[in-house]
């Protein structure tokens, strides 16, 4: 055969499989409970009759022995109590005061003074009922016996009992509706009779808390000015609100007026205020004054302007008189500045003392307002004052008007002694049937006994933590299934060593059952990604030598070489399942004592071969994970198709996981049964933990169960094996349509449960 060279260190993802973590365990499904229902079936089944009988039994004897007779009364109670008036005393608050009132009068019918008094009733003391029970228990039992509630939405209470005999219970009954009709009402009226005395007390403080209200109303209203009180002429209210508007109108303008004179003052103060006296500075031409010179210093240019005509521009006398006319403009120049100054500082000082005075009329003004608004606050809390007093007596008076409504019902209920009103509207009727047991109490028996059995079987299955199927390993573990192997009980043929059966039994169940995981195993990964894997477990005893021997029987058989290693130092075991001794092997190899082709021997068949463990090495773990352990693997390779390699179980040695990080693959041999999900998963996740290729896992030693894959896939594998014999002894082919006649033999339920336990 021709493979595709390739080293162990070569190493990548295989296709197709599932990524190592946690297993993704779904939740339960209906077929899941069905499948836990059909591998338990028998326990249920068996369940299922013996708590059936016992329950149609118990019913048997409580319908024979122990009937129960009831009678019932129904009572008409509408309270005529008066609702309690709003006092002194804080209210009662009731979530349903009709419910509670039909509560309270169902209870005092059970009070045990009542259940006393019912029992010393000769007709009572008549009943059998009386008679059978003990006497320091009557009361407890009449207690219990007697039921007394509520009917739902209507003003009826119901009072009913069972006994054992038809005449008793009828009686018992009746009395109890007597004794209770005769305590309901004289119970209300000593009741409130006391009531009685205390609302005449409370009535009588109300009203001399009224008279004082009133008299404090009185003085109150005296200190208040006139007409400001409800009914009285508002002519003092309404004289503050006038004297209010106009100081706030007052204040109003006084602080507009002093805004202004502030502006203008501040113009005064500016340093280039000049410039925007305009108006003043014609003010000042007016002045006598200025008048005068502004006159003298037109003649002088009228005179000037002569005298220049006739004696020309350089004459004495036109230079004295420009120099006399300069004179007089500069003196009238001054003057005006003089004259503007001394408007101007008069001015400034008007509105300096026009805005002080404006200012104080302001504070003077405000002073006034605020006064006015303290006293019409004070008359508006003397104003709220007075109506808290009047709200006050209005309360009062009204609870003295409840009050005395209440006292009046009172008065009438002590005299007419009626609290309630209370009507027998059924009388107890002797029973003519039994009430209990009824027959589909028997029904609901058995009903429960199969629920029951079925519930103990489910939680049998749910308490069983052992790998058992197939699918529990896809479920709980999340690892391929590479196939299932069953036990070798379960086979019709016998089996000396289930070692060797592939070479020994061709054609029996268990070597189909490792031919199928052949097959898996090769379409689990590339051909050149499959040559070396280790055959391992969790525990000693699981079956991985079994596997491992097998395993490679079933490849050598389909035509390659192959290589079974004894790499359980441990504890060796293919030098006695071969035959062989065993004084050399894997480890005079791992101490570079030889090469493989020294250590090597022949097995059946022909291309499969065989190396034994050898002496057994101080540390297995150090030789198994060394270098030459990788330069052996490498060696085989070249040499076989396949290397098989039995390691010692994976929890107990860490052999297993040094292996697991050198070969290609590891394939995980759980047993049925004997191996917990915790257990399997923790020996996955010690391999995943070196980063270790789990091919998948090999399910051993299944037991054929109800309903599962392996009881009448025997016997139809076994049949379809008998046939084909014939025919070939016949000499003539099967007839079409009878190979498919005897598969068809299998139930039509079994495809399920060949997902369950079949090879995947």
């Amino acid at each position: 055969m021709t493979t595709l060279p390739a080293t162990i260190s070569e190493r990548v993802p295989r296709p197709g499989l599932a990524a190592p973590g946690a297993p993704a365990t779904a939740g339960l499904t209906p077929a899941d409970i069905l499948r836990m229902i059909r591998s338990r079936l028998v326990l249920i089944v068996a369940l299922s009759i013996f708590l059936s009988a016992a329950a149609v039994g118990g019913f048997l004897l409580w319908y024979i022995k122990y009937p129960t007779y009831s009678a019932e009364a129904y009572i008409q109670c509408i309270s005529s109590v008066p609702k309690e008036a709003t006092s002194l005393r804080p209210p009662q608050v009731y979530e349903d005061e009709h419910t509670r009132f039909l509560q309270d009068q169902a209870l005092s019918i059970k009070q045990t003074n009542l259940l006393m008094k019912v029992l010393q009733a000769p007709e009572v003391r008549s009943t059998d009922w009386y008679q059978q029970t003990e006497p320091d228990k009557r009361v407890d039992e009449l207690d219990d016996s007697l039921s007394a509630g509520p009917i739902r939405d209507t003003n009826y209470i119901r009072v009913a009992m069972g006994t054992r005999s038809p005449n008793d219970p009828h009686k018992i009954v009746r009395k109890v509706v007597d004794e209770y009709l005769s305590e309901a009402r004289e119970r209300a009226t000593a009741l409130y009779r006391t009531e009685l005395s205390k609302v005449e007390a409370e009535a009588s403080e109300l009203t001399q808390q009224i008279e004082a209200q009133n008299q404090q109303i009185t003085m109150f209203a005296g200190t208040l000015p006139v007409g400001v009180l409800p009914g009285q002429n508002r002519q003092a209210t309404t004289v503050l609100e006038a004297q209010l508007l106009q100081t706030q109108q007052e204040v109003t303008e006084l602080e507009l007026q002093t805004q202004e004179l502030q502006g203008l003052l501040e113009i005064y103060e500016s340093p280039d205020y000049q410039r925007f006296m305009t108006e003043d500075r014609q003010l000042v031409e007016l002045n006598p004054m200025v008048q005068q010179l502004i006159a003298q210093t037109l003649a002088l240019e009228q005179e000037v302007i002569a005298k220049l005509t006739k004696l020309g521009e350089n004459h004495r006398d036109v230079q004295n008189l420009r120099n006399r006319l300069e004179q007089s403009q500069q003196q009238l120049q001054r003057m005006r500045e003089q004259k503007f100054q001394e408007a101007m500082e008069l001015k400034h000082e008007q509105v300096r003392t026009a805005t002080f005075n404006s200012q104080h009329a302001t504070f003077l003004a405000q002073e006034r307002l605020e006064g006015i608004r303290s006293q019409q606050q004070d008359v508006e809390r003397k104003l709220q004052e007075y109506r808290r007093m009047q709200d006050e007596l209005v309360f009062l008076t009204t609870t003295r008007e409840r009050t005395l409504e209440y006292l009046r019902e009172l008065r009438r209920i002590v005299a007419e002694r009626s609290a309630v009103q209370i009507e027998l509207r059924q009388p107890p009727v002797k029973p003519m049937e039994r009430s209990a047991p009824r027959l589909y109490f028997a029904v609901v028996g058995v009903m429960l006994a199969v629920g029951l059995a079925v519930g103990i079987g489910v939680l049998l299955e749910l308490m069983d933590t052992s790998v058992r199927t197939a699918r529990d390993v896809v479920r709980h573990l999340g690892v391929p299934i590479l196939g299932t192997v069953p036990d070798a009980d379960d086979e019709e043929v016998h089996i000396d060593r289930i070692e060797t059966v592939v070479q020994d039994l061709p054609r029996s169940m268990v070597s189909e059952a490792f031919r199928a995981i052949r097959t898996a195993l090769q379409f689990s990964a590339p051909a050149e990604r499959q040559r070396t894997l280790v055959v391992t477990s969790p525990h000693p005893e699981d079956g991985k030598t079994t596997v491992a021997c097998n395993l490679a029987a079933s490849l050598a058989q389909g035509g390659r070489r192959v290589l079974v290693v004894d790499a359980n130092f441990r504890r060796p075991a293919l030098h006695r399942i071969y035959g062989l001794d065993n004084p050399a092997g894997l480890s005079n190899i791992l101490i570079g004592a030889g090469r493989v082709e020294d250590y090597v021997r022949k097995a059946e068949p022909g291309n499969l071969d065989v190396l034994v463990s050898g002496p057994t090495p101080p540390n297995p773990a150090e030789q198994l994970s060394s270098a030459m352990m990788r330069q052996f693997l490498d060696e085989a390779v070249r040499r076989y198709d396949h290397v098989v390699l039995d390691s010692p179980p994976a929890l107990l040695a860490s052999d297993a996981a040094a292996l697991g990080t050198m070969v290609d693959g590891t394939v995980l041999v759980l047993r049925a049964k004997a191996n917990s999900r915790g257990v399997a998963q923790r020996a996955l996740n010690l391999l995943h933990h070196v980063n270790a290729h789990v091919f998948g896992v090999v399910l051993n030693a299944a037991q054929a169960q109800r309903g599962g894959y392996f009881r009448e896939q025997l016997r139809t594998f076994y049949d379809y094996q008998a046939e084909e014999d014939q025919a070939s002894r016949s000499g003539r082919a099967l007839p079409a349509g009878k190979k498919a006649s005897a598969l068809d033999r299998r139930p039509r339920g079994d495809e399920e449960d060949n997902e369950d336990s079949g090879p995947a």
